[in-house]
């Protein structure tokens, strides 16, 4: 899916030379590379939940199952925490995005 690749190098552009762990370690906060693996995270389970040979309406319903599931799922910290909030924001962006009947269109055969 073309989507994930473009999440994934946005992440990694944003992370630079290194990794998500080395900076939730370091208690640096960094939203917007948290947005972009937000992203990636949720197109990658969106892909493990579509066949090959899925068509668009059935990506679209996966997608929206994916959001919801985002949607309701609490934020595994006590505290509001930016860094999270950013992750789960850019997974719903993401699979929002991939629901549009023209972005299936537009890739139509690329969910593998």
């Amino acid at each position: 899916m073309r989507a994930r690749i473009r999440a994934a190098y946005e992440w990694s552009a944003l992370l630079g030379d290194t990794s998500s762990c080395a900076l939730a370690k370091d208690g640096r906060s960094h939203p917007a590379a948290k947005f972009a693996e937000g992203k990636a995270a949720a197109l990658g389970e969106l892909l493990r939940r579509v066949a090959d040979d899925t068509d668009p309406g059935g990506i679209v319903a996966s997608a929206t199952a994916v959001k919801i599931r985002w949607s309701n799922q609490p934020i595994p910290v006590t505290r509001p925490d930016r860094d999270w909030e950013a992750y789960r924001a850019g997974g719903i962006q993401a699979l929002t995005e991939l629901s549009s009947q023209k972005e299936l269109t537009e890739h139509q055969g690329t969910a593998s």
